[in-house]
């Protein structure tokens, strides 16, 4: 029960941030939005790494709670980091800005990855599991690699 209403506070939360993407007032709330986004979908890949990784006990129905949060949380960030967000309190680098396509490509094989984790971590499979997850992983350390301080 506590992890459904986890995942529904996440998914309110992203759908409520979804429509409100479009709309930023300035360039620092769009460096908010982004951070708070990559913030929880970090929480919940921490936490789904720690449970691979036997540092905390594994839990099927957290598995999977984590895996589809993570898969929502994908698709949120990319569109604050519009023109003109480069500003100060940012730990994204130039590149995200003078190499936006290879970024947003980058963004994209996140977004490939995602349901493939969910699809393994609804699977049963712990295997199969810790093979999505080290995909997904490879992912972002990739983007973080190039457009990351």
């Amino acid at each position: 029960m506590r992890s459904f209403r986890r995942l529904a506070i996440a998914l309110g939360l992203a759908t409520a941030a979804v429509s409100a993407h479009a709309s930023f007032r300035r360039p620092a709330d769009a460096v908010h939005y982004r951070r708070a986004a990559l913030l929880v979908m970090a929480h919940h890949t921490a936490d789904l790494g720690a449970m691979l990784r036997g540092v905390r006990p594994f839990d099927a129905a957290r598995a999977r709670l984590d895996a589809r949060v993570i898969e929502t949380m994908s698709s949120l960030p990319w569109p604050a980091f519009g023109p003109g967000t480069d500003v100060a309190h940012t730990e994204a680098r130039r590149s995200v800005w003078t190499e936006h396509a290879r970024f947003l490509q980058d963004a994209r094989r996140l977004q490939e990855a995602t349901p493939r984790l969910v699809a393994a971590a609804q699977g049963g499979s712990i295997d199969q599991l810790r093979a999505a997850f080290g995909q997904t992983v490879h992912t972002c350390k990739a983007c973080h690699d190039s457009f990351r301080h």
